[in-house]
């Protein structure tokens, strides 16, 4: 057995093939292939990460992760497999023992620039910050030109406080290059941060010279004045949920105790016992309020900027549709009169201002409809609308309380609540439930 290759390896050559068949989804054929493949080599690691592969392809979780295992007991001193087993454990969320395998590889070969970026990766999807740092200094000095890695290095020194070294990293990475744009962004992050608004505005500006009306550099440059945006630009909200995706349930749910989903599908079970309804779920995510509701004698429809948490909700096989849109855009095109219940559950968090967002569920509701959502609770002393440092709006719940009367609502109910857990406190909110006349 050997886990490694070369062009003459036949092998090698067989395995490339299957791989290409798993690609283009022609999962049968290589099937075949690949058990030809283990009948030839049944003691070569390779066969059985190729097996991984199309296990994980066909949807068999369980089946790639034996693939996986199999791999690396024929082949316990190959970082390779050990790092593909790190990674898919990662991905199927047993990041406890993706982290100790990682560990495993990099003990192995932890001077390899391409295990250190899977391991890496591991480490970030485990929110285990403090090994990703540590794997990422030893990657700037065995890579010492990769502005990349840099970059990354210095958004996590950001985000785990470490605002100095984060600064000092940036403006390395802008000595090397003045126009590099990420770098900038970063750097205007971590002004904020530091209570520097003078210099944050300034690498704005700049950034504005380079792609002038960019809505993430006027969000940070209106911040930076200090005033409160009426919204996060899409693009944040984008990237943020992509990045966040796959890990997304077990991190809120078992993580932040986040409970909304399960409680707002008693509250529309309760209301509508026949589940004759259509219901839209503004920002659904990764479907969190589909699986709890389950399926509906009705439409069940989720808006979600972000594709990959799309992607995530697609498997619970409850939504009828989605739409791929801000939840603004989303309320401005839908048709009046057309859902019996409207939810948005951690969404204006982000969203910001609802001045708009309101009136606009209102008319899109029929008569008797509700529209449930939740908020970030600003203080009676606060303003109407308030972003917070970690970048989340809260709402002053006297000011959604009118905008709802304004809007038409009848009967309006606000429920204080703990919204979800940060470091083991209880993040304060509100649960709204107005009911548009009958």
């Amino acid at each position: 057995m050997t886990p490694t290759a070369t062009h003459l390896d036949p092998l090698a050559q067989r395995l490339q093939t299957i791989q290409k068949l798993i690609k283009n989804s022609k999962l049968p054929e290589a099937a075949t292939k690949l058990n030809a493949a283990v009948k030839a080599a049944p003691g070569d690691a390779r066969v059985f990460l190729m097996g991984m592969r199309l296990a994980e392809a066909s949807g068999n979780a369980a089946g790639a992760l034996d693939a996986a295992r199999r791999a690396v007991n024929l082949a316990p001193q190959w970082a390779v497999a050990v790092t593909e087993l790190a990674f898919l454990l990662a991905r199927q969320n047993h990041l406890k023992e993706a982290v100790t395998q990682a560990q495993r590889a990099v003990e192995l070969d932890g001077n390899n620039p391409e295990l250190l970026a899977r391991v890496i990766d591991v480490a970030h999807r485990a929110q285990h910050f403090d090994l990703a740092l540590a794997w990422l200094q030893r990657a700037a000095v065995i890579s010492p030109d990769n502005a990349d890695i840099k970059r990354l290095l210095a958004r996590d020194l950001r985000l785990t406080g470490q605002l100095d070294k984060a600064l000092a990293t940036y403006n390395a990475l802008l000595e090397a290059s003045a126009a590099d744009t990420l770098s900038l962004m970063g750097r205007v992050q971590t002004a904020l941060a530091m209570d520097n608004p003078a210099a944050a505005l300034k690498d704005c500006e700049t950034l504005l010279s380079l792609h002038p009306g960019n809505e993430e550099v006027l969000f940070y440059a209106d911040l930076a004045r200090g005033n409160t945006p009426a919204r996060q630009p899409a693009a944040i909200v984008r990237s943020l949920y992509d990045g966040f995706a796959e890990l997304y349930d077990q991190h809120v749910v078992a993580g932040l105790k986040y409970k909304l989903p399960r409680e707002v599908a008693r509250i529309i079970t309760e209301r509508y016992p026949d589940r004759t309804l259509n219901v839209l779920d503004l920002g659904c995510g990764t479907g969190l309020l589909g699986a709890c509701l389950g399926r509906i004698q009705g439409a069940l429809v989720g808006v979600e900027l972000s594709p990959r948490m799309i992607d995530q909700a697609v498997r619970h096989n409850v939504y009828d549709r989605f739409h791929n849109v801000d939840l603004h855009d989303a309320l401005a095109a839908t048709p009046p009169a057309l859902y019996d219940v409207i939810a948005a559950l951690d969404v204006f968090i982000y969203a910001g201002d609802m001045t708009a967002a309101i009136p606009q569920a209102y008319a899109i509701l029929r008569s008797g409809g509700h529209f449930i959502f939740s908020c970030e609770r600003a203080d009676d002393s606060e303003a109407d609308l308030v972003l917070r440092p970690s970048q989340r709006y809260a709402h002053k719940a006297s000011h959604i309380e009118s905008l709802c009367r304004a809007a038409g609502f009848g009967e309006i109910a606000l429920e204080a609540m703990p919204l979800r857990y940060e470091q083991n406190q209880p993040v304060e909110g509100f649960l709204v439930i107005a009911r548009k006349p009958a």
